[in-house]
């Protein structure tokens, strides 16, 4: 196994999950300013958590009838147990020609009624017994969670099941789902961010299944019937491609026990398309969208890496070091810090499947954007020249570490974590080795990554506001 940091992908509550997709931009944005109210640098000084690995044993568990591999942790320190899953290749944008927007619609409608139950009858159900089960679809995946009480396990499993095998897709439900998923398409317009991201992904994966509006087509969603939705749930929903993490007080029988109840009536295997590598230009492109908005907003891509890539861990530290590590990054601290010239500067990796990416983005206001944007490619270009110093990348590495912990803050992030593991094959110990991964890496290395893929020339730039005559030229 090559060594490999977690990077996971949050999942959101339905409408949430939707925009994120499209508001991806402002997400970023929007952490990075949380990140001001703390310098990464107050996290690691005198930590408990700089030298502590994660010791908690992770088993992996197969079902005993369905032979359904999961991974397990078991913790009664609370009477909590959280169930994580995904069906791989089973995104948005595995979407059939002609039904772009199903897979959120059938991630919106599994929790509206499923087997005796109607949609209110469901929600009453898991109200009274404080049971959460949610689905959404990102690019590449189809995912869902449950959160329960160890008293409800049995029923919440119940829930879960009726809802994988036996939706209902009742007419009402159906039209109530189209209704708000039009709607988020609709309003998609009123926001700078989400029309900026949209141009994004269209210049970047343009004729490619990534390229779609994450919320799909108003005109395919009015269309998608019932029985589009069954099929989509018989296509893509299948024990095949599916991955499940397990956390919190179930033991391994139980837990062995409920793979077999819970994933009982879906098929043992589907039709999913297959979505090829984009070919993507990373060519230098500078899109501007000239609009009368309050601020401009940039941005930015270059080529990333996938996560079995042997350069993640030292792009994923050079990238801390430039523009993920707030305060205290090289792009904020000589943007924002010194000048004042941006509300915020960020850069991150975004790690889809068929194309990973290195992201990065600024907002400022129209009589600042030229001046930010070219202290933005200069401090860009001196990065890939010069790379980091051994300082910079003590301190990374000591957040990196120290911060680590504080995913597991959760049962349900770690079942998240669980579940990514396995899709990512990063091995059953790999919550002990994450941070000796991160000690491995070497100043050369990092160096080496920031002059390979922080390539100027290479920079995909969008940005919209109001931009004066020379900028436009």
């Amino acid at each position: 196994m090559s060594h490999r940091p977690l990077y996971m992908k949050s999942r959101y509550r339905y409408l949430k999950g939707l925009l994120f997709l499209v508001f991806v931009a402002v997400v970023a944005y929007g952490l990075y300013g949380f990140s001001w109210r703390r310098s990464p640098q107050d996290l690691v000084t005198n930590s408990v958590l700089k030298d502590k690995t994660f010791e908690a044993k992770v088993q992996e568990i197969i079902s005993p009838r369905l032979k359904i591999k999961a991974y397990l942790i078991e913790d009664k320190t609370n009477p909590i147990i959280s169930v994580s899953f995904l069906f791989k290749n089973a995104g948005y944008a595995t979407d059939n020609e002609g039904e772009q927007g199903i897979a959120n619609l059938v991630a919106s409608l599994l929790t509206e009624g499923a087997g005796h139950l109607t949609a209110q009858q469901m929600k009453e159900e898991m109200e009274s017994r404080a049971i959460a089960i949610s689905f959404a679809a990102d690019k590449d995946d189809f995912s869902g969670s449950l959160l329960t009480t160890r008293d409800n396990m049995f029923k919440a499993f119940s829930l879960l099941r009726d809802m994988l095998g036996q939706p209902r897709f009742d007419p009402e439900d159906i039209m109530r789902a189209k209704t708000v998923l039009v709607e988020a398409l609709l309003r998609q317009s009123e926001h700078p961010q989400s029309r900026l991201s949209l141009k994004m992904n269209e210049v970047l994966f343009a004729g490619h299944p990534y390229g779609r509006n994450p919320l799909g087509k108003v005109k395919d969603i009015e269309r998608i019937s019932a029985a589009q939705l069954n099929q989509f749930v018989t296509d893509h929903l299948n024990r095949q491609n599916l991955i499940v993490g397990i956390a919190g007080d179930i033991s391994k029988n139980e837990a062995e026990r409920m793979l077999d109840n819970v994933f009982a009536d879906i098929g043992s295997n589907g039709r999913i398309n297959f979505v090829r590598n984009p070919e993507v230009k990373f060519d230098g492109r500078q899109i501007l969208m000239p609009e009368q908005t309050g601020q401009n907003i940039s941005l930015k891509a270059v080529a990333g890496v996938g996560r079995n890539d042997a350069d993640f861990y030292p792009l994923f530290i050079a990238n801390q070091v430039l523009g993920g590590s707030g305060l205290t990054s090289r792009l904020s601290k000589e943007i924002r810090e010194k000048r004042g010239l941006t509300y915020g500067v960020y850069s991150y990796l975004d790690l889809t499947d068929k194309a990973p990416l290195l992201m990065a983005g600024y907002a400022t206001t129209a009589e600042n954007y030229e001046e930010a944007e070219k202290l933005f490619v200069k401090e860009w270009e001196a990065f890939s020249k010069k790379g980091i110093s051994a300082e910079e990348l003590e301190k990374a590495k000591n957040y990196l570490i120290a911060s680590y912990n504080l995913r597991f803050s959760s049962i349900s992030g770690i079942a998240d974590i669980l579940a990514a593991m396995q899709k990512y094959n990063l091995g059953a110990d790999f919550l002990k080795q994450r941070n000796k991964y991160v000690k491995e890496v070497t100043l050369e290395q990092v160096n080496k990554a920031a002059k390979k893929y922080f390539d100027v020339n290479r920079l995909v730039s969008v940005s919209i506001g109001r931009f004066n005559e020379g900028t436009r030229e």
